[in-house]
């Protein structure tokens, strides 16, 4: 029986020692994207603070294969922003193939391609998981839509939209947020 329990004892060991080496506490691509993200934002943005760390707080698996989109967020002027950006897995690099779209709110949207298909993106801070879910009001009335908001301290929400969708008209002017209850949360509250 003693043997059976020193057996158990040093296979839960090997298992921990596993599970807390450095090479498995944590994957290669967020330092080398942080490091990526932060050369773009030196050569894009005059005000950013390089002193202070760019910080990913979400990687999502966009609807086509392959693609990315970060979230992180940057210190610029005297304000935390939060960033997007979409990126490539090819191999084992990841390649940018968005520009980088930033907020110093807590909600922001974007329209892009990926592989010649429109997509519609929102993506903010949810602190608390106040947002239940966004109506997003469009230029091109018949096309605005409801995003539905999934719990997460970060969310992002795509959109696929037809193929001769005009991108310009897709921008959102006006969003409403919406909490628990539906109920209909002051924009104040919600974005800023």
């Amino acid at each position: 029986m003693r043997k059976y329990f020193i057996c158990l004892f040093a296979i839960a060991l090997l298992l921990n020692l596993i599970a807390c080496s450095p090479t498995s506490a944590k994957t290669s691509y967020p330092d080398t994207i942080e490091r990526q993200i932060k050369e773009l934002l030196k050569e894009t943005r005059t005000y950013f603070d390089s002193s202070k760390p760019v910080k990913v707080v979400k990687m999502v698996k966009a609807p086509k294969k392959h693609y990315y989109t970060v979230l992180f967020t940057y210190y610029a002027y005297s304000n935390d922003y939060l960033g997007s950006t979409t990126l490539k897995k090819e191999k084992d690099r990841y390649t940018f193939i968005n520009g980088m779209g930033s907020t110093v709110q807590k909600l922001n949207n974007d329209t892009m391609y990926l592989d010649k298909v429109p997509y519609s993106v929102v993506y903010g801070f949810n602190e608390e998981n106040r947002i239940k879910r966004l109506r997003l009001y469009t230029l091109d009335k018949k096309s605005s839509y409801t995003a539905p908001i999934k719990k997460g301290t970060y969310f992002v929400h795509f959109k696929k939209l037809p193929l001769n969708t005009n991108l310009e008209k897709m921008k959102p002017f006006y969003m409403d947020c919406y909490g628990k209850d539906n109920k209909l949360i002051p924009w104040a509250e919600c974005a800023e």
